[in-house]
């Protein structure tokens, strides 16, 4: 399935159950009570210290975990005393509630929430795991992001974000890899979500793993190629910007002249490669992606070279 998240700032409650809520096994305990909710942020919060008076620094606007901690202490007080714990969190706008360990959700707990139009909801998943997997999701869903016009495939699994002019020959150069057995991520639009310190791109929904080929119109690449031919997403590791050869007349001949461009804040390698007609660009494609994976693994070829040739010319002369 192609990317199945929302954008940001879209994530209501409701969603968040759409999307989620079976891999959490959530079930409401409150109905639909505060599904239209919108939650606003990617981080959780546990409210065991609020829940004794001190709300100072409570961090309200996040979804609110209760693990057995909570519901322990809860136990502990007496009916009123469970009433004013749990109105300590209720001064605060939450997003919602949700109880952990297949405990179920107190009454007091669920009365103010229904008074509020806050949803709480029961899991009997495990807090450490249920905290893992919801963070992760949020942490996608309020990513960083944006669409970028070019083609992401995947070579030799490296992510090659393909760029260039409109009719310059990205699709057509792309459709080659293809044929070498490499897969495609994304033609035209491929959307760039930041997680971490890594770029990851997908294709666009409607797009799906269709690519346009001046004068054979749209190509479905799975139909064509296989189901192995195509990939939901993949890391943006490297982008390789293909020009006119005249352009500019100064193109890097030796390698030792690295580029680099920024997405979001990441920093990218860029190979500038010219076009020209004759040029195999999906095998220099290929060439490209391996000379990533070698600088990965520390071998710099360019330098390697260029400091044999310095060794070479200290040498004294034969004469």
């Amino acid at each position: 399935m192609r990317d199945r998240y929302p954008e940001p700032g879209e994530m209501s409650v409701r969603r968040l159950v759409e999307l989620i809520g079976q891999k959490l096994l959530i079930t409401s305990a409150t109905g639909e009570t505060g599904f239209s909710r919108l939650v606003g942020s990617p981080d959780i919060n546990r409210p065991g210290l609020a829940l004794t008076g001190f709300t100072h620094r409570f961090l309200h606007d996040r979804i609110q975990i209760i693990g057995e901690t909570e519901i322990t202490y809860l136990s502990s007080l007496d009916a009123d005393g469970r009433v004013r714990a749990v109105r300590n969190l209720f001064q605060f706008p939450v997003y919602c509630f949700i109880v952990t360990k297949g405990f179920e959700p107190p009454a007091e707990i669920v009365a103010e929430a229904v008074d509020s139009d806050c949803a709480v909801f029961r899991s009997p998943r495990d807090t450490t795991p249920l905290i893992h997997d919801l963070t992760g999701y949020l942490s996608e869903v309020f990513a960083p992001r944006k669409c970028v016009h070019g083609t992401l495939v995947d070579v030799f699994g490296v992510g090659q974000l393909v760029t260039g002019r409109s009719a310059i020959g990205k699709s057509e150069a792309v459709l080659g890899l293809v044929e070498r057995g490499h897969r495609l991520i994304a033609d035209d639009v491929v959307r760039i979500r930041r997680t971490g310190e890594e770029l990851l791109g997908t294709g666009d929904a409607i797009l799906g793993s269709h690519m346009e080929i001046r004068g054979l119109g749209m190509v479905n690449v799975p139909v064509l190629y296989g189901i192995r031919s195509v990939k939901d997403r993949h890391t943006v590791d490297i982008e390789v910007r293909l020009v006119d050869w005249n352009q500019k007349p100064d193109f890097d001949r030796t390698g030792l002249d690295r580029s680099s461009t920024t997405y979001l804040g990441v920093r990218l390698p860029q190979i500038i490669l010219p076009v020209l007609p004759g040029r195999n660009i999906a095998l220099l494609l290929e060439v490209a992606a391996m000379t990533f994976l070698l600088e990965r693994r520390g071998v710099d070829i360019p330098a390697e070279l260029d400091m044999k040739l310095i060794e070479r010319m200290r040498e004294p002369s034969g004469g």
